[in-house]
């Protein structure tokens, strides 16, 4: 069977959430800057995609109040 839209979004927090902990995690053990610095970078990016995931989220929840 098939997720839900909302299943499948719920995961999708999950596993952008654990990329930016893990990116933030590896940017300050890195001892490239270059490297460091895209860590940084892609923490950020999946940070703002889990927010509007998260968005999406509630938006499910409220139509279905």
């Amino acid at each position: 069977m098939e997720p839900s839209v909302y299943d499948f979004l719920a995961k999708s927090l999950l596993n952008e959430q654990e990329l930016v902990r893990d990116y933030q995690r590896f940017s300050m053990k890195v001892d490239d800057p270059e490297i460091a610095k895209n860590f940084r970078h892609w923490a950020e990016e999946d940070g703002l995609r889990a927010n509007k995931i998260e968005e999406f989220i509630h938006k499910i929840q409220s139509h279905k109040s």
